[in-house]
């Protein structure tokens, strides 16, 4: 088990407050009392709620892309075994990470700058899927008609909303037979052999 920093500690409370209350509701002394820090240990890693809140929405994103990159990069499966691994790796990644799942889409906080940054988080995880898609495209396992830049947004969506859905009405989630329904979704976008 890997043993986390201080600032990783207080990164998983901070994503549990803001989750649970809204970034307006999320209070640096709620984030000290979930994180079981003092204020000064708080302070000390980060200056501003503004800045913890952008660490712990780069760091997810961060986390999403290079799971999904861990997929693609995996020469041992096919390119078909990859574009469906991703789809795995999705739901299993928003599955273990409920929470984030929940901020990464229910993010913006109404204030312009901030709402700014968070879009440019987002915008690493769209191109990393954009340039897969087309990879996949490229070599006849996407349809040449699809639009790669709303298929990946659609990917996003589906199983962020899916895991959702399940969370609000404290349902589990079903990991096979969610893969299955996905997959079978995603058929769609082969082209016919």
């Amino acid at each position: 088990m890997v043993s986390l920093s201080k600032k990783d500690l207080i990164a998983q409370g901070a994503l549990r407050s803001f989750a649970r209350y809204g970034y307006s509701e999320t209070t640096m002394d709620g984030i000290a009392e979930e994180t079981q820090v003092a204020k000064g240990t708080l302070y000390y890693h980060f200056k501003t709620k503004e800045d913890l809140f952008l660490y712990v929405i780069e760091k997810g994103v961060k986390m999403l892309i290079d799971s999904v990159e861990k997929v693609m990069a995996d020469t041992g499966l096919s390119m078909e075994d990859r574009m469906y691994g991703v789809l795995d790796e999705h739901l299993r990644f928003f599955s273990d990470n409920r929470e984030l799942c929940y901020l990464l889409l229910s993010v913006f906080s109404g204030d312009k700058n901030r709402d700014r940054q968070v879009a440019g988080y987002l915008t690493e995880y769209f191109v990393a899927m954009e340039r897969h898609i087309s990879q996949l495209q490229k070599q006849g396992f996407i349809r040449a008609d699809i639009d790669v830049q709303t298929l990946a947004s659609a990917l996003f969506g589906m199983v962020g909303f899916t895991v959702l859905r399940k969370q609000f009405r404290q349902e589990p989630l079903d990991e096979a037979a969610g893969k299955a329904t996905l997959r079978s979704l995603l058929e769609g976008i082969v082209p016919r052999r």
